[in-house]
């Protein structure tokens, strides 16, 4: 078994067995079998309806998580079918079409549990006096992030001010990171959606927003012919959310301004590893050293109006 790439949330490893192989994801935040079952379920539902994705491994109980004995080193991990590919080029033809089908798809299914709740991730964001009380642990503990924290306070402000609550009676369950990172090409050439673990109930119309915001700009500049490109294949295949307002981005602002709070969060716990603390020092840095705007949205609402 070898590692072969770690993000904020775990940790992927290559496990070679028996002339197979698998992806083990060790998981660094714990886990909700409840919230892993329905991200499954998606993902099964997504599958039958042409959807490639890697496939979900249970354990011999028939669980989708396994913690490990305390003298193999405690962790949680999931098991996954192994994908053998290369990531994604966004600006390879037919790829734009590809990603607004298969959103669509997605959507189109209409997965729902009216029961849970949305993460808060996505519309709850930090209070200027919770910006205020890292800045000031930052200095204290002479963070790297700490001085540009400063200097973007004002900022981060003014956009947490922008985000909105959901509307609880229009969420549908969805792939929830749909970005380059988490899409394979196989040897098939075919593309290939990674990553559902973030898989949970939002608005379509802040997942589309999201999800054109990513596919469809390059270096903060909307692409129109993209754009244009992505809708079209996204309605034909289903798709049902419209991007009405400056609100159908709350999603993207806020999953900016919570990772740079947890990343600055985390790398202040010094009961943490000292490669993790050194991890999230260098997400929070370059978080803040690129942040989020609101221009681009405003052009790409323009765009799709």
């Amino acid at each position: 078994m070898i590692p072969i790439v770690r993000g904020a949330m775990g940790r992927i490893w290559r496990l070679s067995l028996g002339g197979h192989d698998y992806a083990v994801k060790e998981l660094f935040w714990g886990h909700d079998e409840a919230a892993v079952v329905r991200e499954a379920a998606l993902r099964d539902a997504a599958a039958v309806a042409g959807v490639a994705s890697p496939a979900n491994l249970r354990t011999v109980d028939g669980r989708y998580v396994c913690t490990l004995p305390a003298e193999l080193g405690g962790a949680d991990v999931r098991v996954f079918s192994w994908v053998e590919g290369r990531q994604v080029d966004p600006s390879e033809p037919g790829v734009t079409r590809w990603v607004g089908h298969t959103l669509g798809v997605l959507h189109g299914l209409r997965h729902s549990y009216p029961d849970v709740d949305p993460d808060p991730w996505h519309d709850k964001v930090p209070t200027p006096d919770q910006w205020e009380d890292l800045l000031v642990k930052g200095k204290v503990d002479r963070r790297p992030w700490a001085s540009l924290l400063e200097k973007r306070i004002p900022l981060l402000n003014t956009l947490c001010a922008q985000v909105k609550p959901v509307d609880l009676s229009a969420l549908i369950y969805s792939h929830l990171d749909f970005q380059p990172q988490n899409v394979l090409v196989d040897a098939a050439g075919r593309r290939v959606l990674l990553d559902w673990e973030d898989a949970g109930p939002s608005m379509p119309d802040r997942v589309l927003a999201s999800v054109l915001t990513t596919w469809c700009t390059h270096e903060g500049v909307v692409d129109a012919g993209r754009v244009r490109e992505f809708l079209r294949a996204y309605r034909l295949a289903g798709g049902h959310g419209r991007v009405t307002g400056m609100e159908s981005f709350s999603a993207n602002l806020a999953g900016y301004l919570n990772y740079v709070a947890a990343q600055a969060s985390f790398s202040l716990d010094h009961e943490q590893a000292p490669d993790m603390r050194e991890y999230a020092d260098r997400e929070a840095t370059g978080a803040l050293a690129n942040p989020s705007t609101t221009e681009m949205f405003g052009e790409m609402l323009r765009l799709v109006g």
